[in-house]
């Protein structure tokens, strides 16, 4: 049993990643890639486990996952999602039709098994340089100033280490939260779902999502392509050891879909039960949670893998830029603040969709039928839905409370909204070149000129551009198409997290641009070129895209 302080001289100590699901999969790779030394366990470590939950990736996470290489291989390996469809007693109520996005390179979902998404992503860690270790967690202790976790590997070994920090992706039994002693919390009743994958024979959606609402429970249909299908039925009880049977998804297919088909011979099923939880804290010291380790909730909308990705790009940024010594670290705070309400916002839809697709009483369906028709056909469902559905929605806004996080009638970005701008750590993404390229690692200062691009305006950009530290890249974005309903008339200073979320708005002035870089958490430190991929230092007068950093007033 020893505990390796260092490997050799200068070495660091690493970050410790527990669970090589998606999510610790995506920040382990993001912190390799930033060239933070990594150690990933997972207690099934021999390969993606089959018979996993996670069907559909969301464009959000498609741009996120483009970051690391992983999106185009997953849009290829996968099935498009054009369109989500709702139907209440197999009557039509209304579509959201995810391919009229216009602000991002994936505007549909994919439906994918989750072990084919894992064994995408875990080639890019491969390719980083990273690998998976077999082992299971045994101890943890935070009492010192460094973390010390105890593992257990194969044959009975046990090891002791100390981690630089540690963070814990093992899902919704997390050992980690068990052990840094974080409670997750939450109210109301589970729901049970009945789940299950294999061939449906008939006229079926080929790139739709389809929920069927009954008075007897709802349906949910997902076409993984080349007619195979996740069947997700709400039953009202389940006792029996095996998992549920062809005959029991058969029956509420005919029941509940406007369209009929005859199930095959399942390739696996289970039971879900659908609760409602997120941890008190995603930070403990040195301590983080991410994925569902730090949430858990209704599987409406298949919101639950895609909601753990971008926990895992928020930490990985973050996290890099301390150990890299980019950003102070006070940085770190803002994880919580950024994903703790975010998952409770999530939370908080999914289950209404799930309550709402469990009516009963006459009233209820027929106030909820009313209600989704006359929103379709107004356009209210596709102008909320559809950035609801893709997770584009998604704001780290200052916020007290779920409300201030709601999006407003209007399309002009603040502080905290995700901005149409991507980040790659290699080759651009597939698409992309439509938007303005970020730094995947550093703050972008991006200038808005506004209505004119005059003389002043040149003058404006010469001098933050001057006074811009030299590792942070200032780009003109005024030339690019579709930003004026964003960003308004007037000129201003755009500075863009890696992330692609707003840390700030700024008037376009050196002092008023190096004061929203500190407040963001920049340590003006000059960056390795080496980290810097092929970002360098131009701008409006021959320069290129970004730099990469965090919030200014979404710290509260």
């Amino acid at each position: 049993m020893t505990i390796p302080l260092r490997e050799g001289p200068g070495a660091r100590r690493p970050v410790l990643v527990v669970g090589a699901g998606p999510v610790g999969l995506v920040l382990a790779t993001e912190l390799l890639i930033q060239g933070v030394p990594v150690r990933l366990i997972d207690n099934s470590a021999a390969g993606p486990v089959q018979h996993s939950r996670a069907s559909v990736v969301w464009p959000r996470s498609l741009e996120l996952l483009g970051r690391i290489g992983a999106a185009r291989p997953l849009v290829e390996s996968g099935n498009r999602l054009d369109s989500v469809e709702y139907y209440s007693r197999k009557r039509h109520l209304g579509s959201i039709e995810m391919s009229r996005l216009t602000d991002t390179p994936y505007p549909f979902g994919v439906v994918i098994p989750q072990d084919t998404t894992e064994a995408v992503i875990r080639t890019r860690l491969l390719a980083h340089g990273g690998e998976i270790e077999s082992g299971t967690l045994t101890g943890l202790d935070t009492s010192g100033p460094l973390p010390v976790a105890e593992v257990e590997h194969a044959g009975g070994r046990t090891e002791q280490f100390e981690a630089d920090w540690v963070i814990g992706a093992d899902g919704a039994r997390s050992a980690v939260r068990a052990f840094a002693g974080i409670e997750l919390l939450g109210a109301g009743n589970d729901v049970l779902f009945a789940i299950g994958d294999g061939p449906v024979d008939g006229d079926m959606d080929p790139h739709a999502l389809v929920y069927c609402y009954s008075r007897t429970g709802a349906l949910g249909i997902a076409p993984f392509g080349d007619g195979q299908f996740r069947l997700a039925i709400s039953v009202p009880d389940w006792k029996e050891e095996q998992g549920p049977p062809r005959e029991l998804f058969q029956h509420f297919l005919d029941e509940r879909s406007p369209r009929p088909g005859l199930v095959g011979n399942l390739d696996w099923s289970t039971i879900f039960r659908a609760r409602r939880r997120v941890a008190e804290t995603m930070r403990a010291g040195r301590v983080f949670l991410a994925g569902d380790a730090a949430h858990v909730f209704s599987a409406a909308g298949a919101q639950g893998m895609n909601t753990g990705i971008q926990d895992a790009v928020n930490l990985a940024w973050k996290l890099a830029g301390v150990v890299n010594g980019r950003f102070e670290q006070g940085i770190l705070d803002t994880y919580d603040t950024d994903r703790h309400l975010a998952a409770e916002r999530i939370v908080l839809t999914t289950a209404k969709q799930t309550s709402w697709g469990l009516f009963k009483r006459r009233h209820e369906v027929a106030a909820r039928d009313g209600a989704v028709r006359l929103a379709g056909r107004i356009g209210l469902l596709q102008r909320f839905g559809a950035p609801l559905m893709a997770q584009h929605d998604v704001s780290y806004r200052p916020a007290e409370s779920l409300r201030d996080t709601l999006p407003g009638l209007t399309r002009r970005l603040r502080a905290g909204d995700r901005l149409p701008a991507f980040a790659s750590h290699g080759t651009p993404q597939e698409g992309a070149e439509r938007w303005p390229s970020i730094d995947p690692a550093r703050l972008s200062v991006l200038l808005w000129a506004g209505e004119r691009q005059d003389t002043g305006w040149v003058e404006r950009l010469r001098s933050v551009t001057a006074a811009a530290p030299d590792d942070v890249v200032v780009q003109d974005i005024s030339a690019w198409p579709g930003f004026a309903q964003l960003l308004g008339r007037d000129p201003r200073v755009v500075l863009v997290r890696p992330d692609g979320h707003i840390a700030a708005l700024t008037d376009p002035e050196p002092t008023a641009v190096r004061a929203a870089l500190r407040r963001a958490g920049s340590s003006f430190r000059a960056a390795a070129d080496t980290l810097r991929g092929d970002f360098g230092r131009t701008a409006a007068a021959g320069r290129a895209p970004a730099v990469g950093d965090d919030v200014e007033e979404l710290a509260s």
